[in-house]
This record gives structure tokens, C-alpha cells and sequence, in this order.
């Protein structure tokens, strides 16, 4: 027999003497209904917290899932109100580093042009072409 069994076992004998002292007290007394006289006897109205709590699992599973599909189906919720300003923000600093590498490119390509016309009217010619 487990230690578990054990325990069972003994508190079925301690139930079955607090019964059998509670009618020996009980047995002046008419109003009171009889006690059962074993375990077994005793109704099941104990609700378990299992059963108690079932009705509210479901319930709760019930409206995540409609939530969840509300949410899904809301597409401004996915899409920013302002998407520029998001990317400005983004890339601001690597716009930055670029400037000064892009005004160094352009000078570049004007001096080449010119150099190879090598005439005042070339010099506005080649400010003028992109």
C-alpha cells in the first residue's frame, strides 16, 4: 500500500468516528437530517475548481480569438500616419554624412568639364548641363 493510499485510508477512519460522535450528539436532536455513515454515502456538492472555472476559460478564449480577429483586419492600425517623417528621421544622419561627399563629386564634375573646354563660355556650359 503507497503512503498515499495510507493517507486515504485513515482519513476515511477519522471521518467515520467524527461522524459516529456527531449522531451520538445528534440523536437528542429530531430536526437535524441523518448523517451518512460512510464516505461514499456523503452527496458530491463539492464543485471542483476545475468546473467552477471551465465556463470562464471559454468565455475568455471566445473573445481573444474575436480580437484577434478584429486586429488583424484593421490595416490603419498597421500603416503610419506619417511615413515620411519616419524615413526623414531614419536616414537623416546618413544624408547627412553624404552631403558633403555628393557637393565634392559635383565640383569634380565640373572641374573635369571644364578643363576639357578649357573657354569662358565652356564654364557656363558645364554649370548648366547636369
Amino acid at each position: 500500500m503507497s503512503a498515499l493510499e495510507e493517507a486515504a485510508r485513515k482519513r476515511k477512519e477519522r471521518l467515520r468516528e467524527m461522524f459516529s460522535a456527531q449522531q451520538k450528539t445528534d440523536n437528542n436532536t429530531t430536526d437535524v437530517a441523518p448523517i451518512a455513515e460512510t464516505v461514499e454515502d456523503l452527496p458530491n456538492t463539492v464543485q471542483t475548481v476545475e468546473e467552477s472555472v471551465s465556463g470562464i476559460v471559454e468565455k475568455t478564449l471566445a473573445t481573444q480569438r474575436e480580437e484577434a480577429q478584429r486586429a488583424d483586419l484593421d490595416i490603419a492600425a498597421i500603416a503610419p500616419k506619417r511615413a515620411n517623417w519616419d524615413l526623414k528621421r531614419d536616414l537623416q544622419k546618413q544624408l547627412d554624412a553624404l552631403k558633403p561627399l555628393n557637393n565634392a563629386a559635383i565640383a569634380d564634375l565640373v572641374r573635369q568639364r571644364v578643363q576639357a573646354s578649357n573657354d569662358a563660355e565652356g564654364l557656363a556650359d558645364a554649370v548648366e548641363v547636369h
